[in-house]
């Protein structure tokens, strides 16, 4: 990996150009799944509002090997990985728990998924903003080697650090948008006007009005433009 591959994540101005960008690195270098895990701070992986994104693992086989395994099973939590503030391979998960067939089962989730081996990055943000990076699924032996790891590592913890700047206010709500409040505002940050998110979501314009105003006290904000900035620096609409 070079320096300017890092020096770009800087150029990343979104949430979703950031991912993109950390996901054509990865695919770059041979990994064929990324995964990025980052809750609320001193909350467990499995909060509601903790940022969960994934590529190169179908949602079924996530929700599986990652949550009901890694992090239920207590094979691995944003905790036991800080504390340890290391990186450390697939195939040392093992040492960091004692439950020897609960390991032999998540085991057998990881090959189901296609997942032999790969790195994990525990992150380290302000204001307790911690979580942890995935690249997994090399294509070749050399992508497990430390010196490979040391790059990627740097390079997770550099992208999480940019992510905390777009998203200052990630977690400076009280009360969530609700899904549909984060469509409508998804769309008024595309520039559609109430009448046109309301043909989209065959809802009227009245119904329109009234969760936009339900998502401008939720975002402690005035305007369609406010909410529509702040929404996107909380990582709660992309456009």
């Amino acid at each position: 990996m070079t320096l300017d591959e890092i020096i770009k994540i800087n150029h990343c101005h979104s949430p979703s150009a950031l991912w993109k960008y950390i996901l054509t690195v990865a695919r770059k270098y041979g990994f064929r799944t990324s995964i990025y895990v980052c809750p609320p701070p001193h909350k467990r992986p499995t909060h509601p509002k903790t940022v969960i994104r994934y590529n190169g693992i179908s949602d079924t086989d996530f929700q599986k090997f990652a949550i009901e395994g890694l992090v239920k099973q207590g094979h691995i939590t944003t905790q036991n990985t800080l504390l340890n503030a290391d990186a450390f391979r697939w195939t040392e998960i093992g040492d960091l728990t004692k439950r020897a067939q609960a390991f032999e089962n998540l085991k057998k989730d990881a090959n189901s998924a296609h997942i032999d081996e790969g790195w994990i990055f525990p992150l380290f943000g302000p204001q307790s903003r911690n979580g942890l990076a995935s690249y997994g699924r090399p294509r070749h032996p050399a992508l497990m080697t430390d010196a490979i790891g040391a790059q990627f590592r740097v390079f997770a913890q550099m992208a999480h650090l940019r992510l905390c700047q777009l998203t200052p206010d990630l977690y400076g709500i009280e009360k969530s948008l609700s899904k549909r409040e984060m469509q409508i505002v998804g769309w008024a940050a595309k520039g559609k006007s109430n009448a046109e998110i309301g043909t989209i979501l065959g809802l009227s314009e009245s119904s329109i009005d009234s969760y936009m105003r339900r998502a401008f006290v939720k975002l402690d904000v005035h305007d369609r433009t406010s909410a529509s900035v702040k929404a996107i620096s909380m990582d709660l609409v992309r456009t």
